[in-house]
This record gives C-alpha cells, sequence and structure tokens, in this order.
C-alpha cells in the first residue's frame, strides 16, 4: 500500500495567509500606469508610541502603497499612505527582535524585518514584518510574505546610500 499526500479540494485553504492573493487586486488598483507590484507582505505599521496598525504593504518599482486593515484583516476605509523611493531621506532595516541576548530575540532577529524610514517632509515610518522564513515561517505568510520581504529589501538597497 502506498501512501500519498492528501490535496486539498480548495486550495485557498493552502494559502489562507496569502497577502498576495488576498489584497494584491486592491494594491494593483491603486498603482500609476506602468508600475509593476514587486510583492506583498503584511506588516505591522508602528505609528506612535501607542498605535499600531496591521497593513497590506505593496512594493513597486517607485514607491511603497501601505494600506491600513481592521482587526479582521479586512480594508478599513483610512486611504492609503504612499512612499516614493526618491522621498526616502533616511532609512535602515534590520532583524526585528530587538537584538537582545534572550532565545526570543535570537528567533525574532532570524525570522523578522524592522523598517525605519524618514522622508525628504519629516514624515516618520516604522514597520515590522515577518520574512516568511525560518521556525515561524509557515505561520508567517510563507512563500508570499518571504517574497514580499525580499522585494522590500531590494527596494530599500535600491533607495540610495541614506539606508
Amino acid at each position: 500500500m502506498e501512501l500519498k499526500p492528501k490535496k486539498s479540494d480548495k486550495p485557498e485553504k493552502d494559502r489562507k495567509n496569502d497577502f498576495e492573493r488576498i489584497h494584491g487586486d486592491h494594491l494593483r488598483s491603486l498603482m500609476d500606469p506602468g508600475e509593476t507590484l514587486y510583492g506583498v507582505a503584511a506588516v505591522n505599521w508602528q505609528r506612535s508610541m501607542f498605535k499600531q496598525t496591521v497593513s497590506a504593504l505593496g512594493v513597486t518599482d517607485t514607491r511603497l502603497i501601505i494600506q491600513p486593515l481592521d482587526r479582521k484583516g479586512k480594508m478599513t476605509d483610512e486611504p492609503a499612505t504612499f512612499i516614493r523611493k526618491d522621498e526616502i531621506r533616511k532609512g535602515s532595516y534590520g532583524g526585528g527582535g530587538g537584538m537582545g541576548d534572550t532565545p526570543t530575540s535570537w528567533i525574532m532577529d532570524a525570522s523578522s524585518i524592522e523598517v525605519k524610514l524618514k522622508t525628504d517632509g519629516g514624515e516618520k515610518y516604522k514597520f515590522l514584518l515577518m520574512t516568511g522564513e525560518g521556525m515561524l515561517g509557515g505561520m508567517a505568510g510563507g512563500p508570499a510574505q518571504r517574497n514580499g520581504a525580499e522585494a522590500l529589501v531590494t527596494f530599500l538597497d535600491g533607495a540610495g546610500s541614506s539606508i
């Protein structure tokens, strides 16, 4: 007797955390003609010391599109925020675990990214996102999240020497 892996009749069940599938069409509707969407990821947008918003992040060749979501992961009425590559004055990215000496910090450093940006207009942005890899990869969006994280890092690396 041969054992075969069970295939789901509903492919969307296998990809329930896939932000590209869930929010990609909406983010594409916000793009300018000629733009290409390189990746979509779930991010935690820290707006202030006491306010954080889970958002869908779209990465194009020229800008970032951040669409706030509600607690259930649905689009809110709040308009999207756009950050153009040429508007970024300063920025940094690295492990999201706080660089501590605890096992929790090591796991978070290996499986998440913290991004800080400052624009020409003085706006500051701070995002935390999972990379879709490591011990938490499958629960953190898997391949689609990994593609979004890689697209974000590529975008930031192309933003100039300020990052």
